[in-house]
């Protein structure tokens, strides 16, 4: 595995772990989601993401989050619903080795 590979893989961990705080920040706060063209939208979301479409289908293909939409369109799929899996509070203590989250 290169250095390329190993920097691409840690940045998109560290952009899933983001994307369950802006989840929770942006979303319903009391349980874990968010309209698509709501996080879009959102300034500070628009800020951190590169590709906010692309993070949430690597994030869905790992079974971080859940929608029912094969793709993710600003405009056309506003009100696709994205859900967390996990709906532990925000805040809570855990750790992530390899995608995988496990409390403490």
């Amino acid at each position: 595995v290169t250095s390329l590979a190993l920097f691409l893989q840690e940045r998109l961990n560290n952009e899933i772990e983001q994307l369950k705080k802006d989840i929770w920040r942006v979303g319903d706060p009391e349980k874990p989601q968010v309209a698509f063209g709501e996080l879009f939208d959102d300034e500070q979301t628009q800020q951190h993401y590169e590709g906010l479409a692309a993070t949430l289908k690597a994030a869905k293909k790992r079974g971080i989050v859940t929608y029912k939409s094969p793709i993710l369109l600003k405009g056309a799929h506003d009100k696709v619903m994205v859900n967390l899996v996990d709906t532990s509070p925000q805040g809570e203590s855990e750790t992530t080795t390899n995608g995988v989250s496990s409390k403490e």
